[in-house]
């Protein structure tokens, strides 16, 4: 198949939906050109986020507690503590911590909007309030990996947003 004589290839699929083109010459997808309208709507949102001060950037949502708290058996040794803030009805988000040996502190409830989030915070294996602390024994990546989906599973969920900090 060949391209027609232009330097861009038509949209189509995935292309045509996210407004993007196909540069020949650079072999990539590139942002189709914004109309003058586009440009001023975005050159006068990113000067108003520019007057902001760094300090006002950088707030988080005001401190939430859970509306809901417990436990999941992942396996003969492992059970996992996790809990729910937020909108129960909200987009789900999973908080992924740093680790390892670390956990999950209230204020990481604050980096979400508890009115449009569905916020779920977990420790992973051996970690935070999941036991037994500190063990190692069927802690792995694949381990936590699977551990993930099964408290997506276990919670309703068909697809969620991850999150994480370390």
């Amino acid at each position: 198949h060949s391209l027609p004589p232009s330097s861009k290839a038509p949209l189509s699929g995935p292309a045509r939906r996210q407004n993007r083109s196909f540069d020949k010459e650079r072999k990539s997808f590139a942002p189709a050109p914004m109309t003058s309208n586009q440009a001023s709507t975005s050159s006068t949102a990113a000067a108003e986020v520019a007057q902001q001060s760094p300090q006002s950037l950088r707030t988080c949502y005001p401190p939430i507690e859970p509306y809901h708290s417990s436990s999941l058996k992942v396996s003969d040794i492992h059970t996992l503590y996790y809990e729910e803030s937020g909108n129960p009805n909200g987009k789900p988000v999973l908080f992924l911590h740093g680790g390892p040996g670390g956990g999950c502190d209230p204020s990481h409830r604050q980096f979400f909007d508890p009115a449009a989030y569905r916020i779920i915070l977990y420790d992973q294996r051996g970690c935070g309030r999941s036991t037994p602390h500190a063990c190692l024994d069927e802690n792995t990546t694949w381990h936590l990996v699977a551990d993930i989906e099964r408290l997506r599973e276990h919670l309703n969920i068909n697809k969620w947003m991850i999150f994480g900090g370390s």
